[in-house]
């Protein structure tokens, strides 16, 4: 019986320094398809030496956005994805075809050997972790949901085994400047599984997450490397909870902001003083007023 074929698909942004190690290590699979999200740098260039397709697309700030797409132009019974910051192990090629000779799954998830700040420690939270990347067609479906994307059709699912050398290289955050900047991209989505910091309030979740994350590492050095990318992944969790407040809260800072111009700006236009002279000139009664929430109507109400 002849082995199934595989489509394998890249979804692309900006990431030419490793997007053709990504794709080379896809290079066994039948069908290779790149959706690029419109890179500004030698991605596409680097995508079509390899690619059996390349497909153009506008930007967006995450992957879930793409993967429909980029599904929907596959061709064949099983499905690999990745992002263009993972690179399968060179182990792992071999062991898709053998499997697919005879699959006993609908669902295979692999390992991801992340690295963070350029470096993989697997004393650190994130050793074993592992996430869906192959699939029969059929047996997943995508969201736009951040962090919850993938929909799942069948209960046949088989774990590689995080020690035989079947994984997935994720190079995910060179710095700590990628962490920040890709957890305020994240988190920043209205469709997304977020965090809310629940009834014990926000001190009370902040120290929780940093306990739950620590306590997953078997290095419990406390400024040690895995004890840093703890404290990182628990500050992408408080972040999230954050935001999810303030959406909930309805605040609108960007609003607020104008309708204060507006205020200063009618006042320099009618000739009032906002603000005295020395802060002593100001009665008991107007530094109560200070402390409300919008002090430059406070000062332009004033007797």
């Amino acid at each position: 019986m002849p082995r199934a074929r595989i489509s394998a698909f890249v979804i692309a942004f900006n990431r030419a320094p490793i997007l053709g190690t990504c794709l080379r290590s896809l290079a066994f699979v039948d069908e290779l398809i790149v959706v690029d999200k419109s890179s500004t740098d030698e991605s596409r260039t680097i995508a079509e030496t390899h690619a059996d397709d390349v497909v153009s697309v506008p930007w967006t700030p995450t992957v879930e956005e793409t993967r429909t797409l980029a599904l929907s132009l596959c061709h064949h019974e099983w499905i690999l994805f990745m992002d263009d910051d993972e690179c399968l192990s060179a182990e792992a090629a071999g062991r898709i075809l053998a499997e697919l000779e005879n699959p006993t799954a609908d669902i295979y998830e692999f390992p991801l050997r992340h690295y963070i700040l350029g470096r993989h420690d697997e004393a650190a939270y994130y050793w074993p972790e592992h996430h869906v990347r192959l699939f029969r067609r059929g047996a997943i479906t995508f969201s736009r949901t951040v962090h919850a994307g993938i929909v799942r059709h069948s209960e046949q699912v088989m774990r590689f085994d995080a020690s035989d050398g079947i994984c997935i290289h994720h190079l995910s955050h060179p710095d700590v400047s990628a962490w920040i900047e890709k957890t305020n991209r994240y988190t920043s989505r209205a469709d997304r599984a977020g965090l809310k910091s629940g009834p014990a309030g926000f001190a009370a979740f902040a120290h929780d997450r940093i306990d739950y994350w620590m306590a997953r590492g078997t290095d419990q050095t406390p400024d040690g490397y895995p004890a840093a990318v703890a404290l990182l992944r628990a500050v992408y969790d408080m972040v999230d909870a954050v935001k999810a407040w303030e959406t909930d809260s309805g605040l609108d800072g960007a609003a607020r902001f104008k309708q204060t111009c507006e205020v200063l700006e009618q006042a320099r236009a009618g000739g009032q003083r906002i603000f005295r002279g020395r802060s002593g000139d100001r009665s008991s009664t107007q530094a109560e007023r200070l402390a409300e929430h919008d002090p430059v109507k406070t000062y332009l109400e004033r007797d």
